[in-house]
């Protein structure tokens, strides 16, 4: 289904209109990409587009800078590459989920979905940001990831959670996995006759769920199921039944030159599948010496393979250098700031250069966020790149004023227990050139705000 409704995500139908050109986001995989169909996709992209792939924080495939928003090319040069592409609600699941012992492949059930959706004409009546999530309790689960419903598949049924992360969804029981797929639609049904604009999650949430527990007959209590233990997105990945790992795109983004060498190397090595995933990574497996080849050549060819890399702690979108609603070169900035920055990006905090309100590159609260308006960039705590700021600094000083801020961080201590011992104040101070660190004002929890991960 085209989906040309306001508000709606971008899609590979319905590209959306950026700064450089029109964005094509590919729905969420529900089978592995061979090396060959991962080389496709960045051909495509550099046909098509202006040569640049991009794996989002939720793990979507997106193709930038096409020059119009008709799609039938890229879609015909990604259907003859064998990508089974369906389009409508989005269904995410486990990266490499067919890999994990005992693994369920969930294929078959988001195929299953997709039917009872269009079978029930859900997806127009639903709000255009619902997302629906399976946990197949694998190592790979998108734990972090939110969405209006998930679906976690455990040894003694399959757990309903209404909308947020693992950790922030309401549980509200468990249904056998014969069932599952008829109790989603049920509660997706519940939700739709709440009109168009009702969510699980995130804007126009729910509060009356009611209506949908009634629709849920067979439902058995039960607590939250258990998680399996997370893990790093890049680096090593235990617990499949091959060997795998995950490397990262710098600030989401790749060449497709790049991601054409480092496909040939898999292919070359013996890799038999890689997967997009959270956190703008790239997963792969295969035999040991084949994931090492690839990780390596990953790593020269300017991905992100170590765990404690500080791009990973660092969005940004492309800023004034591609977009024309970028007021600063915000990918330039933050590259400057992951080798200058290393004292301040440990992991604890994100900080996001954003060219421009919009905060495409990371549209959720960020601890730090660098916002670009006309009078420079906008400083915002704890917030989005529209939020409201407490103060104002000429973009060339950016980088600089976040090393005083760095250099501020006591020994042994985290930078997001530095930021708040110096407080709001302190760091409007330090960053508006009108002060120092470490002689801040009020904590920064004094007004009820806690500064994001």
């Amino acid at each position: 289904m085209t989906d040309f409704r306001r508000n709606a995500c971008p899609s590979l139908a319905v590209p959306m209109r950026t700064g450089d050109g029109f964005l094509a986001r590919l729905p969420p995989l529900a089978e592995a990409l061979t090396p060959h169909q991962l080389a496709s996709i960045a051909a495509a992209a550099r046909r098509r587009g202006n040569g640049l792939v991009e794996i989002s924080k939720r793990g979507n495939v997106q193709i930038r800078g096409l020059a119009s928003p008709d799609t039938a090319g890229l879609s015909d040069d990604l259907a003859a590459a064998g990508l089974n592409l369906s389009e409508g609600l989005p269904v995410s699941s486990d990266p490499l989920a067919w890999l994990a012992p005992a693994g369920i492949d969930p294929a078959p059930i988001i195929a299953k979905l997709h039917a009872g959706l269009a079978e029930r004409d859900l997806v127009a009546r639903l709000a255009p940001k619902v997302a629906l999530l399976l946990d197949m309790g694998t190592p790979t689960a998108p734990a972090s990831v939110a969405a209006d419903l998930r679906l976690a598949y455990r040894a003694d049924g399959v757990h309903l959670g209404l909308g947020g992360t693992h950790q922030s969804a309401l549980w509200i029981g468990f249904v056998a996995p014969d069932e599952a797929v008829a109790a989603a639609l049920d509660v997706l049904a519940a939700l739709a006759a709440h009109g168009p604009d009702a969510r699980l999650a995130g804007s126009g949430q729910l509060w009356d769920l009611q209506p949908v527990l009634a629709s849920l007959p067979t439902l058995r209590p039960a607590t939250a199921p258990v998680m399996h233990p997370s893990q790093a997105s890049v680096g090593p990945i235990a617990g499949l039944a091959l060997p795998a790992a995950g490397i990262a795109f710098p600030f989401g983004q790749a060449e497709a030159e790049a991601l054409e060498q480092l496909a040939a190397t898999a292919l070359a090595a013996g890799i038999v599948a890689f997967a997009p995933a959270p956190e703008r990574a790239l997963l792969f497996a295969g035999p040991h010496t084949a994931v090492a080849a690839t990780v390596r050549h990953a790593a020269a060819l300017g991905f992100i393979t170590d765990p404690a890399d500080p791009r990973r702690f660092l969005s940004a979108c492309i800023g004034s250098a591609g977009c024309a609603t970028g007021r600063f070169p915000a990918r330039a900035l933050a590259t400057a700031a992951a080798t200058s920055l290393e004292r301040l990006l440990d992991g604890s905090l994100e900080i996001h250069f954003s060219g421009c309100g919009k905060g495409c590159a990371h549209p959720d609260p960020a601890a730090f966020t660098l916002s670009g308006i006309d009078k420079g960039a906008a400083l915002v705590l704890d917030g989005r790149a529209r939020d409201e700021a407490i103060g104002f600094a000429s973009p060339e000083k950016l980088v600089e004023r976040l090393e005083r801020l760095a250099a501020a961080k006591a020994e042994g201590e985290t930078a997001r227990a530095a930021i708040m011992r110096i407080g709001r104040a302190g760091v409007a101070s330090t960053m508006t050139g009108e002060g120092s660190a470490g002689h801040g004002g009020e904590p920064g929890t004094s007004d009820g705000r806690r500064l994001s991960a």
